[in-house]
């Protein structure tokens, strides 16, 4: 059974922990306790964990193994994405809170997130016309 931890290191891949800490605006040492199943990272972080590696909440915290596919263009994703990420967590943060407080369901949220991260794509692609 993969756990959580697992689960990030498994997706981390070539990334280095100081590097995937950076992207996802945490100590080296957070991410490092997440991956020994120490600690687990809160709903917004791990909305930014499955956005940036384009899985779903879902999978990262089911404990059932299912065949899936690993994205592979992840980086490149997050690459276009990255200017626009600090507000984009700011506002993000604040609709996740509101939406929990509201008793949505967590893949309602993570919906909305997704499509933030195609418009922010959408976006990227059009400008470097």
């Amino acid at each position: 059974m993969e756990t959580l931890g697992e689960k990030i290191k498994l997706l981390r891949n070539k990334l280095t922990q100081e590097e995937l800490a950076a992207l996802l605006s945490v100590d080296r040492s957070t991410l490092a306790s997440w991956e020994v199943n120490r600690r687990e990272p809160d709903i917004a972080t791990l909305c930014r964990i499955a956005t940036f590696f384009q899985v779903s909440v879902d999978w990262l915290v089911n404990h059932k193994i299912e065949k899936e596919t690993l994205p592979l263009k992840a980086p490149q994703f997050h690459e276009a994405t990255s200017e626009y990420q600090p507000s984009v967590d700011k506002n993000w943060y604040k609709v996740i809170t509101t939406a929990q407080a509201y008793g949505f369901d967590p893949s309602v949220v993570l919906q909305l997130l997704e499509l933030n991260a195609k418009i922010a794509l959408s976006l990227k692609n059009s400008n470097q016309k």
